[in-house]
């Protein structure tokens, strides 16, 4: 990135409301409040007890999970480490780590009645390598989810809006009984990111 394109994200980025606003509110990120449309809308967080957060860095989603008093366990998971947030329990582990499955099954005795899901591959612009790449994180979140949600549990999970939307979807729909695409008001006007909302994990 040259130094006007540079300068030109960060005078964007300051100026954007979201920011300015997460900023007010001290959220780590302005991904805070997407959490907080997505809870509007489907209600799915004050309906649970115990919550992963995958791909949780910087710890905006946690901050936001924290606020709610009917959650017993509240767990958080990145490669990258996180400030300390009270109430939080983090690990720090790459999500395709097998031995995090393991790890979490072991350390908590009830299973998680939401998962969440806000990591974005690194972007390269081309779509089909874009949806690539989301497709394997979605496999692995899809494979954390299938071993530790709560049968009738919730899982929401950030994707792009692309040719490859579908064909994710329908892989969704095979653990869960109803599944609903939202993309936040918070969202960039300029970014395809939406989030599935999978609504009563099944048996499979």
């Amino acid at each position: 990135m040259s130094g006007k394109k540079k300068s030109n994200w960060f005078k964007a980025h300051n100026n954007d409301f979201y920011v300015r606003l997460s900023k007010k509110n001290d959220y780590k990120s302005r991904a805070a409040y997407k959490l907080i449309e997505l809870e509007e809308k489907f209600s799915l967080i004050r309906g649970s007890k115990n919550v992963l957060d995958l791909g949780c860095a910087p710890g905006s989603w946690l901050q936001v999970l924290s606020s709610f008093p009917n959650l017993i366990s509240i767990v958080g998971v990145d490669r990258l480490e996180i400030d300390r947030i009270q109430g939080v329990e983090f690990f720090r582990y790459d999500i395709s780590d097998l031995s995090l499955l393991d790890l979490l099954t072991k350390k908590f005795n009830s299973k998680f009645n939401l998962v969440l899901s806000d990591i974005a591959p690194n972007i390269t612009g081309i779509v089909d390598v874009d949806q690539a790449n989301f497709a394997s994180v979605t496999e692995n979140v899809l494979n954390i989810s299938n071993k530790l949600l709560e049968i009738d549990g919730n899982l929401i999970i950030k994707q792009f809006n692309g040719p490859r939307l579908k064909e994710i979807s329908n892989l969704l729909e095979i653990s869960f009984k109803k599944i609903e695409v939202f993309k936040p008001k918070s969202s960039k006007k300029n970014s395809s990111e939406v989030y599935i909302v999978c609504k009563g994990f099944k048996d499979c």
